[in-house]
């Protein structure tokens, strides 16, 4: 039987009071179920209890708690840009706009949260799903969640009213692909062709050092983490990174390290820095840092100067400009001069530039020029 326009907006209140009560009142069986500690059925039936006890009708429980399900265990309406192959990138501007990077064209999703209250909700909720705190003290959270969904390793980025200028969150979220297609399908996709394959694959058994440059959503990642089975099977090696993005199917020694962050509310951290220090006291043939961006340069250049073959990515304008960026880096956090740096960084032999998902140049760095204290490159792309 069709409902009214009345029926249809008195379920959609009674929805969001449902959600509201889980994420605000009732919220210890939701976070018990977030850590495992409890199992969904305990959520599902206590939320069929609450409709009960609103006297809304079975057959009304039954199409709401599907609905409950749904938005619990995944992400709402996102739920189809998240599970679209086609879509790398998911921005939250405001309630009525949701834009996508599809193909890496950025487009209108399409699709809308009811109102500024809907957004401010679901916000709410995918902060305890990921069990990250959102307040005052804790106002730019950035956290990854690997489990929810089957296909993608999700990335947030959150920012709240309380550092907006403008009063909604913020939300982005980054798609990472738990199936590594291989480099057929990269070649495929465009991102390079098959000379530059088998130039990368042999540096990736051989090259001392690798740096990936670009901006984001350039397609660092994605390279690297093909690249990653590449390693050579009799080889060690250990992977350090902000977000859990890079890992490996195949390799049977490498290591995965991702950093803590200090919420406001906790004391535990553990950053970059001090995960690149731990990881020099291991056994290793290979140290990857999945971006630099502050100190952990400095141990990064230690490790590519005394021996391991160093991979990491830098934000960066060229091929021939990056490492000099992962010098300022190391400056700021050592006792260094920069000519002395730059000498050092000799060793990372092979810096690839990307932009749009392409491998746009790359450079091969094959002296130091003592006169002008600079590197010479040597373009291969």
């Amino acid at each position: 039987m069709e409902r009214t326009k009345q029926q249809e907006q008195d379920m959609d209140k009674l929805f969001e009071e449902l959600i509201d009560y889980f994420t605000r009142v009732e919220r210890i069986t939701l976070n018990r179920v977030n850590r495992d500690l409890a199992d969904k059925s305990e959520l599902i039936q206590k939320a069929a209890v609450y409709l009960l006890n609103r006297k809304v009708p079975h057959d009304m429980i039954d199409e709401m708690i599907c609905k409950f399900h749904d938005y619990v265990f995944g992400y709402h309406i996102l739920e189809p840009l998240i599970n679209d192959d086609n879509i790398s990138d998911i921005k939250v501007m405001r309630y009525d706009n949701v834009r996508a990077k599809k193909k890496g064209d950025r487009i209108d999703s399409g699709i809308k949260f009811k109102n500024e209250a809907d957004l401010q909700r679901f916000a709410e909720y995918v902060a305890i799903k990921n069990k990250v705190s959102i307040s005052d003290n804790n106002a730019l959270p950035n956290f990854t969640d690997k489990l929810s969904n089957p296909k993608f390793i999700l990335r947030f980025n959150m920012s709240t009213p309380y550092v907006n200028s403008v009063d909604n969150f913020y939300i982005q979220i980054r798609k990472v692909s738990k199936e590594k297609r291989g480099m057929d399908y990269l070649v495929s996709e465009g991102m390079l062709d098959e000379k530059t394959v088998e130039y990368l694959v042999n540096k990736a058994e051989n090259a001392n050092g690798i740096l990936f440059t670009g901006k984001g959503a350039s397609g660092k990642t994605t390279l690297m983490n093909e690249l990653l089975e590449h390693i050579p099977k009799n080889k060690s090696g250990e992977v350090i990174q902000e977000n859990e993005e890079l890992f490996t199917t195949k390799h049977p020694e490498i290591t995965f390290h991702h950093i803590v962050r200090n919420c406001g509310e906790g004391k535990i951290q553990y950053t970059l820095e001090d995960l690149a220090r731990m990881g020099l006291m291991f056994d290793l043939d290979y140290f990857i840092i999945g971006e630099i961006k502050g100190g952990e340069a400095v141990h990064f250049l230690n490790a590519a100067y005394t021996g391991h073959k160093c991979w990491a990515s830098v934000h960066g304008v060229s091929s021939t400009e990056a490492i000099d960026k992962l010098a300022d880096y190391a400056l700021h956090a050592s006792n260094y001069s920069k000519p002395e740096l730059m000498k050092m960084l000799r060793t990372m032999e092979v810096v690839v530039f990307m932009d749009d998902f392409k491998v746009k140049e790359i450079s091969e760095v094959v002296g130091f020029d003592e006169a002008t204290q600079r590197l010479i490159y040597k373009r291969i792309l």
